[in-house]
């Protein structure tokens, strides 16, 4: 299997690099944007997405450089979007047939 890595998986070199990925990876985003990924292809996508691509749990501060912060602080919200429909039941999403919002 090949690695991708624009970074080191040790220390964070360069927050603004591009997100690791290898092989695997690319076949499960593919397949996922074909419509026709496998269970495990789904996961390891949905993974990949909320782990890398935007760093969800990775630490936004970096000392003197506020606007690297802020570019992260936008990543990381991509996977907390995710991860919010991902675990929150399904009923507490989605609006009942004959409500609005009014606000």
């Amino acid at each position: 299997m090949t690695q991708h890595s624009p970074r080191s998986s040790g220390a964070r070199v360069n927050p603004m690099a591009p997100a690791a990925y290898d092989d695997l990876d690319v076949e499960a985003i593919k397949a996922v944007a074909a419509g026709n990924a496998s269970e495990g292809q789904q996961k390891r996508a949905l993974a990949w997405i909320v782990h890398k691509a935007a760093m969800t749990y990775d630490e936004v501060f970096v000392p003197g450089q506020p606007d690297v912060g802020h570019h992260l602080t936008g990543r990381r919200n991509v996977g907390n979007q995710i991860l919010k429909l991902v675990n929150t039941p399904i009923h507490l999403l989605t609006k009942q047939k004959g409500t609005t919002d009014v606000g």
